[in-house]
């Protein structure tokens, strides 16, 4: 019969490893709100949108946690990742077009065969 191995009350690994990515998700969901009351304020969008509001967020979410593994990736200090997950969450789509610009100029597409009127 297998037994399951002790389980240590209130381990310390479990919640250091959780609360920075709980904390980079909640940057990010504000980033999007205060997306959406920029827009409400310049008159682009209504106050009680909430379809707009809720896409704010899902993209401003997304943005976020996208920077914030890329600042992962480059073994960042969480301070700054925290600042340029909550920037690029606040830029929202903005930022993914930008991410995707640099993309593409680092890794250019390849050539597309022309057909070849020699045959």
């Amino acid at each position: 019969m297998l037994e399951k191995p002790p389980h240590q009350p209130g381990a310390v690994g479990d919640w250091a490893s959780v609360l920075p990515w709980v904390w980079i998700v909640v940057l990010s969901l504000l980033g999007g709100v205060a997306a959406f009351v920029r827009k409400m304020r310049a008159n682009h969008v209504r106050a009680w949108n909430f379809t707009e509001l809720i896409g704010e967020i899902v993209i401003s979410g997304l943005a976020g946690v996208v920077i914030a593994h890329l600042c992962q990736w480059r073994e960042f200090p969480m301070s700054l990742t925290y600042a340029l997950t909550g920037i690029g969450a606040h830029m929202g789509s903005r930022a993914l077009f930008k991410l995707e610009g640099l993309l593409d100029a680092k890794f250019p597409p390849p050539p597309k065969d022309l057909p070849n009127d020699h045959e």
